[in-house]
């Protein structure tokens, strides 16, 4: 998702060979430096921010975020795909600590996100998508049990427990919509057949994570 990301926002950008050359390199260059810099030094920089003051702790973080976002914002990258990076990088005890500080907060801008969503979906367009919404989602309820099924079984997981393993991710649709807002101003269909996806699978995955016991 890392590289993945920088690259779809650059390419749905468009432009001239010459400069989606260059974006592209800058992009996926940035997303693999933050990577290279979580690997090596997330730990050593994740202790030097780290702090008993739960208010340093958060006004750090958000420093960061809005630091790193505005510079991949700047090349072209996206705010939103910095923000995921600097997510990354921050590991140890300070991951933690931020986890338990931010957790109210993604609670609520994931709900304001949806919300805004929804707004700009029409009900009436989603009835002629729902039939590649339904296809869609079949397809990747299909890769997603397997793809639980073999992250379980990599762990040691009984046949039973890989399963429900793979029902549960297929619920798990909500970062289409984030994949859809990056294109949705070359292709308006995108936004209510993500819409009709997404609850096509909200609806479908407790079911399936309920048969599977």
């Amino acid at each position: 998702m890392a590289v993945y990301l920088p690259l779809v926002a650059v390419l749905l950008a468009g432009g001239g060979s010459a400069k989606i050359v260059l974006s592209v390199s800058l992009a996926i260059g940035t997303a693999l430096v933050v990577l290279l810099i979580a690997v090596r030094y997330g730990q050593p920089l994740s202790r030097f921010a780290a702090h008993e003051s739960d208010e340093i702790v958060l006004l750090t973080t958000f420093g960061a975020v809005l630091l790193v976002a505005g510079i991949s914002q700047r090349l072209q990258v996206s705010a939103g795909i910095g923000a995921f990076l600097v997510g990354i990088a921050v590991s140890g005890p300070m991951a933690q600590q931020t986890h338990r500080l931010l957790a109210p907060l993604r609670d609520l801008f994931a709900a304001t996100f949806f919300f805004f969503f929804g707004l700009q979906i029409n009900p009436a367009t989603l009835s002629p998508v729902l039939r590649s919404a339904f296809f869609l989602g079949g397809a990747t309820m299909v890769t997603k049990v397997l793809t639980g099924y073999w992250a379980a079984r990599r762990s040691g997981v009984d046949q039973r427990g890989r399963l429900r393993a793979g029902m549960a991710l297929v619920a798990r649709g909500e970062f289409s919509i984030v994949i859809a807002g990056l294109g949705a101003g070359l292709e308006p269909q995108l936004g209510p057949l993500s819409a009709a996806y997404v609850l096509f699978l909200a609806v479908l995955g407790p079911i399936l994570v309920r048969a599977s016991k």
